[in-house]
């Protein structure tokens, strides 16, 4: 890039590790960490200014305001000193504000995105391209959740700048939808054979969601990909599931041959999304009907910042797909406890709400159901599941971790088999990885496709953050789980987000957070010793012995035998971590018994 405009006086390369260089080439790159991120974060910002107070929440979250400040103000004055003459034409400071002059700055990832350049990376290309602010790690929990979310955003953009690229309007439009019911996408049909398909999952209980045609008003220049985006997601997260089939009225050129009454015959649930566009925003709103009698089950919204979408980041709108599949699940699991209907009645949906009873029983029919599931229709996402649910039987000491291990192997191969696309199926089957075997960098790929593949699948970030407890990381991990929680804070299974922030915040030595997330947990399942475990030991690092010792009398009334060497003989994959060494201070101190 350098050279490439004459008012150009520095380049900043994002992507891979930072590097900056002068318009002769030179490096400029500042050597300290919080200098680099300093840098990084406003090459990233809008118009390249952030103000003082946000970097310094961001860069020194940990510190007092005054250290905090004065922090800031020696990581700029090592920026300055690093980049040497041109210091003063590119950085602007007051007392406010800290900014970069981007009419002299060439930003690597800003041109990727600059259609005039045609400079977005091919496919092929995509799945080899370097992270964003590869190897950057500065300890401050703050930092990490905005970079997590910074490469979840810039992975989104470039593949929505890639498919700008490469796909026609016509097949934008479609974006991944199924065609309805009795349409098929071929040379003959009515897409040329030019729609995306998402994979259908066979269903055989019968039930089927459909999609009405979206209700947009107002201006949404510059945003009119935010419906094909939504749209998009929503459909992936109801097919990946593994029970629904999906049927799009949205398009006139899809819409049944049926009359409208007939369509619905064997349609349970209607999914209606409208888009409200404003100067600055744009809203959604989300609404699930009941075909039978027409009436509506639920409804959601979210705001959404028309920049942010211009750019192509929807992740403001996530946690509203997650709301709206935690209520089409709830439908689901109610109907097949009531049908009389020996499949229906057999549903994945029911098998997976029992087993996050986690009760020794609940786990128990759990893995009859899927078992059966899989005898009469076995899939990708019940044998991921079953796999999952081994992890279950050998962290509470259900079963002979031998033989649940030895299981679990074979059903996460066959889940891949089956489908290694589905982003549920990646998820669970990395937790396996990662939980089991502790083959970190294999499941670490298994998440990060995952996510990709998805971004509002909360299974695929809350999993994820477990891997870095593991791999003793707990702070990144409890960035992760924090997403997590966010996504999920209306979902049936929410302690169980809780939990994995508990965990991770009571390995990163953060006990008020571990406590807050625990006992929230803890209300909604008072027997889960695994919460148990670690509220014991982070009130107990806390000086809180009282509390402590009141936990663990309930622990070891569900876990009697609970002590220090039965955890040790477990080979929990924290018990090697600093943060694990840390659990079983806590847990002396409360008074655990050492065998």
């Amino acid at each position: 890039m350098a050279g490439e405009d004459a008012s150009t006086l520095c380049n900043i390369y994002l992507f891979g590790a930072l590097a900056v260089t002068d318009a002769a080439g030179a490096s400029c790159t500042p050597k300290a960490q919080k200098s680099r991120a300093l840098m990084a974060m406003l090459a990233l910002a809008p118009r390249g200014a952030r103000s003082r107070i946000w970097l310094r929440d961001k860069l020194w979250s940990d510190r007092g305001e005054e250290q905090a400040a004065a922090s800031l103000r020696q990581a700029l004055v090592d920026v300055r000193k690093s980049l040497g003459p041109i210091a003063d034409s590119i950085i602007i400071s007051d007392n406010h504000t800290i900014s970069l002059d981007l009419n002299r700055v060439s930003v690597d990832a800003l041109q990727l995105l600059d259609p005039s350049r045609q400079s977005v990376p091919s496919e092929v290309e995509l799945e080899s391209w370097p992270e964003l602010l590869e190897g950057l790690d500065i300890g401050d929990p703050e930092f990490e959740e905005w970079l997590m979310l910074e490469r979840q955003v810039w992975q989104g953009r470039l593949e929505n700048a890639l498919g700008q690229r490469d796909v026609s309007p016509k097949d934008r439009r479609s974006n991944g939808l199924i065609p309805a019911q009795g349409q098929k996408s071929g040379p003959n049909s009515s897409d040329g054979g030019n729609r995306k398909s998402l994979p259908l999952t066979g269903s055989r209980t019968g039930w089927s969601v459909a999609l009405l045609p979206p209700a947009i008003s107002g201006d949404a220049f510059g945003a009119e990909s935010l419906p094909d985006m939504f749209s998009e997601l929503l459909v992936r997260s109801l097919l990946e599931g593994g029970e629904l089939t999906v049927s799009d009225l949205s398009r006139p050129d899809l819409s049944p041959t049926q009359e409208p009454e007939t369509a619905f015959d064997s349609v349970a649930l209607a999914i209606q999304v409208r888009y409200r566009f404003s100067a600055h925003q744009a809203y959604i709103s989300v609404s699930v009907h009941r075909t039978a009698d027409r009436s509506l089950l639920w409804m959601g919204g979210a705001t959404l910042e028309r920049r942010a979408i211009e750019a192509g980041e929807t992740s403001a709108a996530h946690q509203l797909i997650n709301e709206a599949m935690d209520e089409l699940r709830k439908y689901f699991i109610a109907r097949s406890e009531q049908t009389d209907d020996a499949v229906e009645a057999e549903s994945l949906y029911a098998a997976v709400n029992a087993m996050f009873r986690l009760s020794r029983n609940d786990l128990v029919m759990s893995e009859a159901s899927l078992r059966r599931i899989i005898a009469q229709r076995p899939s990708s996402q019940a044998y991921a599941w079953l796999a999952f649910l081994m992890t279950f039987q050998v962290g509470q000491r259900f079963s002979d971790s031998a033989v649940a291990i030895e299981q679990a192997q074979h059903y996460a191969r066959k889940a891949l088999e089956l489908d290694s696309s589905n982003s549920v199926t990646l998820a669970l089957v990395g937790h396996v990885h990662s939980f089991l075997f502790g083959e970190y960098d294999y499941a670490s790929g298994l998440f990060e496709r995952a996510i990709r593949a998805n971004p509002t699948q909360v299974l695929g970030w809350d999993l994820y953050s477990m891997l870095h407890a593991y791999a003793g990381q707990p702070d990144k991990g409890l960035s992760l789980a924090n997403w997590a929680r966010h996504l999920g804070a209306y979902s049936p299974y929410r302690y169980y987000f809780d939990t994995s922030r508990l965990i991770n915040a009571t390995l990163a030595g953060n006990h008020r957070v571990a406590i807050e997330a625990g006992e929230q947990a803890l209300r909604e399942r008072p027997d889960f010793n695994s919460l148990l475990r670690y509220l014991v030991a982070s009130h107990a690092q806390l000086g809180d012995i009282r509390a402590a010792r009141s936990l663990l009398d309930r622990l070891n009334v569900v876990e009697p035998n609970f002590s220090i060497s039965s955890l040790i003989d477990a080979r929990y994959p924290i018990m090697r971590t600093e943060g694990g060494a840390n659990l079983i201070s806590g847990l002396i101190k409360a008074g655990v018994k050492k065998t």
